[in-house]
């Protein structure tokens, strides 16, 4: 009987010293975060926030708060101060209450291209083109697309600049008229903007058309300006993390065009 109180005397015991412990743990706790002792104070996004954004606007809209979080929980390259943020761009989709990373940040080098984050050494090139060229509505800040672009009536001249601009001039000209085609004018490019066609309150777009800023190089630049002008532009919405390719020019089968199949 002697041995059967000493167990049970013991089993309370410890029972009581668990209790502690946990009292203990819990007052630790409380008092961590009432001091911030394993706390750290971080910046977070109170909304959504898209690639591309400059975010000195969103600063002085109040659209970021400090929050203190564990320390074992802080992100790497986390933002602590909102004055690591001002002169930033995102280059990354920011999710509401989300920790901010540089890593989600615009470099010193790309935040010199402006607020859409340009970058070095290319140019901003804007076009309108019609919903379903545009990629009706799905194309989006950050992603990567493909431009095509289909020419009509196109023709090689031989001959130099001066006969070619001044026919009336000695020498002659040897042009050759090309079927219609299209080509892969540029693989891959970043948007850095995109106005999408609205919708209204029954999912209906509002618009027939898309506004979109491309990240290119200059030669880039000056190849869609002129496909702009002289031919028909579409812009293919490629996978994330995927490079378009740059493939041979193509014409119309003659077999498609009078719906017949291809000899074997």
């Amino acid at each position: 009987m002697r041995s059967r109180g000493l167990v049970v005397a013991l089993a309370v015991l410890l029972a009581v010293l668990a209790g502690a412990a946990v009292i203990l743990y819990t007052n630790g706790v409380k008092q961590a975060a009432e001091t911030g002792g394993d706390l750290k104070p971080v910046i977070v996004a109170t909304q959504d926030i898209p690639a591309g954004t400059a975010l000195d606007p969103l600063i002085e809209q109040g659209a970021f708060k400090e929050l203190n979080i564990p320390v074992e929980a802080v992100v790497q390259g986390a933002v602590t101060s909102l004055s690591e943020l001002r002169g930033q761009t995102t280059t990354a989709p920011i999710v509401a209450n989300e920790q901010l990373s540089t890593s989600s940040l615009s470099s010193g080098e790309q935040v010199q291209g402006g607020a859409i984050g340009i970058s070095k050494d290319h140019v901003a090139v804007t076009i309108k083109l019609n919903a379903p060229q545009g990629g009706d509505g799905h194309i989006q800040i950050g992603d990567n697309v493909t431009v095509y672009a289909t020419f009509t009536g196109v023709s090689i001249i031989k001959g130099t600049l001066d006969q070619i601009t001044n026919p009336s001039g000695t020498g002659t000209t040897d042009r050759q008229d090309l079927p219609d085609f299209t080509a892969t004018l540029i693989p891959t490019v970043k948007v850095l903007d995109v106005i999408n066609p609205g919708l209204d309150e029954n999912g209906n777009q509002t618009g027939d058309t898309v506004t979109i800023t491309l990240d290119l190089t200059k030669k880039d630049a000056q190849n869609l300006v002129f496909a702009q002008q002289q031919g028909q532009v579409w812009l293919g919405l490629l996978p994330p993390g995927e490079s378009g390719q740059q493939l041979p020019a193509a014409t119309v089968p003659v077999q498609l065009l009078l719906g017949k199949k291809a000899a074997a």
